[in-house]
């Protein structure tokens, strides 16, 4: 019959969950493309100032 008690506190296994928490947020922070909630609006471009002057 297989033991199911734990070897490990309740204490060891948050240890482990905040390692492992901080890790993956460190891995996220690399890897990841970060997702901005509201982008800034695209600008136009400068149009040069001979574009828009009238013909000679």
């Amino acid at each position: 019959m297989l033991d199911t008690t734990s070897q490990y506190t309740p204490a060891w296994h948050a240890t482990q969950e905040a390692d492992e928490r901080a890790w993956l947020d460190q891995w996220a922070r690399l890897h990841l493309i970060p997702v901005i909630e509201h982008p800034e609006p695209p600008t136009a471009a400068p149009v040069p100032s001979l574009a828009t002057t009238g013909s000679h």
